[in-house]
């Protein structure tokens, strides 16, 4: 039954019916109150009815203050007893024969609002009634919210309120409170018995304590579910069996995720514990039940199942049902970026179904890269939708990932089990890297398969339209960049841009391929970045030493600031400093130097750096008045997993220079570690006989330089096929 009207039309029909009673032509109503919870309503309902209003601030006496003519209310906002204030209240009684005394309290009103002669199903007044001042100022509460806004509440839905402290769905309340703070006596057990039974959870019926029917209502919404998603009603006893009314019907427990703001708590409580085992064991494809994220014994047969897909190398089947279960943990975002329906991207449920797909999808990719053979290492690793540098991101992203199956409980399978498909996955990417390099190695001692590409020797001959003087230009050269790095700053940044302003500049962000300086370290990489024609280049050996030359002459830091500033730019390593010029070049090593270190959890200080980058390099597109701006690197890297094992191998005595992955000398020949990169590979800046390692678990020893995990310098795609990325404005 749905209240009729709000309590100031309640209070506008009382005060107009005291009126209509009157024998005097300037009648006046004395309304009393208990507790002073209808003042606003009286005079709203005043204001509507253009009658004068007078309340009593501290005494009844001071409304006989200050007499007005013509009809008016009085209202005291306490109750009629002279006990409760001093003086005799009998010297009111003459209002009784002008207009009319009203006794009435919220409580009362309350009862007006509803049709007479409706409420046998609830004695309202006495549900409303409470001796401690703290609950009745709760219920008084509750009675004016309720009784006051545009939707008014049934009489099912006010009786909630008062019996659960402000709920109107006594089902979600004992779902996410359990019995709270309601009181245990007889009464109140047999109203949430009533209530809940009122809206079909006939389970609470049989219950006779507080803990009982708290259990009972939470087997019931389980139950609901699994119905709600196909399982035979049948199959639970009769008083669990809810009624689903159809699929745009929610079940009370998912609509309860739509309201949350404990999605956490009710994730362990109904994906911790195993509700309908017996059930749900029966049940022949749970993954047709795989959008019910509820009850731990559903959640272990689908891991399980999916743990099966996995190990028989079914890895598209594995992703398909990852991605299914994740998407229904995860629930939808709305536009404050808040999840409802289900347990948001920070549960450990979600994260760990998340990590799933990206385990599938990456054992997928580790199994057909090297379906297609071709002969294009470049296009195999580099190509944005399908090359494999994709790997090295999941790789990357799996070890970010974390262990998010240690905050499941013990029981679940996948604390037993995921584990063991990391450290497998990484051992395949180890292999991925081996094989990767001997296709590098068979093609180029059967070519020259670099000669066609764009080298960044040339970057500034071939992008010279974009670098005139007359432009505003900033160079990013960011030490070590991989590509799969640089593709997800790409990203970043064109996220960054996107948020910007309307009235901002419009930023184009676009990405193309580089290949970097064999050997692909710093030495060479930074001074192939820089100014000149690319005939002026060449990585020469000079007595003995393997070194970059410009015109003849070497390139140091130094000799490289020169050029760029002989050409106009303004070199600095500040964040602050030098922007102010109009040609501005900045060099950063960090990431570099984060893997020189070896430092510990140094792939998700990658991924950091990658987001402070994005943030930095965006925060200056929109500072400034770049026409142009490009970000560029100078090498790649190889980042093994902990548990691999290199191999430091002695450099051959016929080597006058080397590295960790490449030695130089005028002996060095086809027979020498590695791949031998002479004058048959036709790269228009190499004048020296260079050998290069394409293996990821070889490297000559070279004292000093920890290089366990993190290294470059040799011939595998990661180390020399870069991204640069190129920012115009307008």
């Amino acid at each position: 039954m749905q209240a009729k009207q709000t309590l100031s039309d309640a209070a506008k029909d009382t005060i107009r019916s005291e009126f209509d009673r009157a024998e005097s032509s300037d009648p006046i109503v004395l309304w009393w109150d208990d507790g002073n919870y209808l003042e606003d309503i009286i005079e709203q309902a005043c204001d509507e009815l253009d009658l004068h209003l007078k309340v009593a601030e501290e005494t009844p006496l001071e409304l006989r203050a200050n007499p007005v003519d013509g009809e008016q209310v009085w209202y005291v906002p306490h109750v009629k007893e002279s006990e409760n204030a001093e003086g005799d209240f009998d010297w009111f009684r003459d209002v009784e024969h002008t207009g009319g005394e009203v006794e009435m309290s919220i409580e009362d009103l309350t009862v007006h609002t509803f049709e007479r002669g409706q409420l046998d199903a609830w004695e309202l007044k006495t549900a409303t009634q409470a001796d401690d001042p703290a609950k009745r100022r709760e219920i008084a509460r509750i009675l004016h919210d309720q009784l006051t806004g545009g939707q008014l509440p049934t009489l099912e839905q006010l009786r909630t309120q008062i019996v659960t402290g402000g709920y109107t769905d006594p089902v979600a309340f004992v779902l996410e409170n359990g019995w709270g703070d309601i009181d245990d006596s007889p009464d109140t057990i047999e109203q949430m018995q009533d209530l809940l039974t009122s809206e079909g959870v006939d389970a609470a019926d049989s219950e006779d304590e507080p803990a009982g029917i708290v259990a009972a209502t939470r087997r019931w919404a389980v139950a609901e579910w699994l119905i709600h998603a196909g399982v035979d009603a049948e199959r639970f006893p009769r008083e669990f069996r809810a009624k689903t009314a159809g699929d745009h019907d929610l079940p009370e427990l998912k609509s309860l995720l739509n309201n949350t703001t404990s999605a956490s708590l009710l994730a362990d409580r109904y994906l911790g514990e195993a509700i309908w085992p017996d059930i749900v064991a029966d049940v022949d494809d749970p993954w047709e039940l795989a959008d019910c994220i509820v009850d731990a014994a559903l959640e272990r047969r689908l891991w399980e199942e999916w743990q099966a897909s996995f190990d028989a190398g079914d890895y598209e089947t594995c992703l398909e049902r990852a991605e299914a279960r994740y998407d229904a943990l995860l629930g939808s975002e709305d536009f404050r970026g808040t999840y409802r329906g289900a347990y948001g991207p920070d549960s450990p449920w979600t994260r760990t179904w998340e990590q799933a797909a990206e385990i599938a999808r990456l054992a997928h990719q580790l199994e057909t890269w090297d379906e297609s053979a071709t002969d294009d290492v470049v296009s195999l690793y580099a190509d944005p939708d399908d090359g494999t540098w994709q790997i090295d991101n999941a790789v990357l992203n799996l070890v970010v990932a974390g262990e998010p199956e240690t905050d499941l409980p013990d029981e679940h399978p996948a604390t037993a089990g995921l584990d063991d498909l990391r450290t497998q996955l990484q051992s395949e990417y180890v292999e991925y890297l081996e094989d990767l390099g001997d296709l590098v190695t068979e093609t180029v001692k059967a070519g020259a398969p670099f000669v066609d590409e764009d080298h960044s020797y040339q970057f500034f001959t071939k992008e010279s339209d974009g670098l005139e003087s007359g432009q505003t230009i900033a160079l990013f050269v960011i030490d070590a960049l991989r590509l799969d790095l640089a593709r997800r700053l790409a990203d970043e940044l064109r996220d960054y841009v996107a948020t910007l302003p309307s009235d901002a500049p419009e930023f184009a962000i676009d990405e193309d391929v580089w290949l970097g300086t064999l050997p692909s370290e710093t030495e060479f990489g930074k001074a192939a970045l820089t100014p000149g024609e690319i005939q002026m280049f060449d990585v020469s050996l000079v007595d003995g030493e393997l070194q970059p030359l410009r015109n003849n002459r070497r390139v140091t830091t130094n000799r490289r600031e020169s050029l760029l500033g002989g050409d106009g730019w303004t070199v600095t390593r500040e964040e602050d400093d030098g922007w102010q010029s109009t040609r501005v070049a900045y060099f950063k090593n960090d990431i570099d130097d984060i893997g020189e270190k070896e430092l510990s959890d140094l792939e998700a200080m990658l991924a950091r750096r990658v987001d402070s980058l994005a943030e930095f390099i965006g925060a200056k597109l929109e500072q400034g008045e770049w026409d142009q701006a490009y970000v560029l690197t100078d090498h790649g890297f190889v980042l093994l997993p902990d548990n691999a094992s290199p191999e430091r191998i002695s450099r051959p005595t016929e080597a006058s220079d080397s590295g960790r992955r490449w030695i130089a000398g005028e002996d060095v020949d086809g027979d020498s570690p590695g791949v031998l990169l002479d004058s048959s590979s036709r790269l228009g800046y190499l004048d020296a006989n260079v050998s290069i390692l394409a293996s990821p678990l070889k490297r000559f020893r070279k004292q000093g330089l920890g290089d366990a995990r993190f290294y470059h310098g040799g011939l595998l795609p990661q180390e020399f096929v870069l991204d640069f990325i190129s920012i115009t404005q307008g």
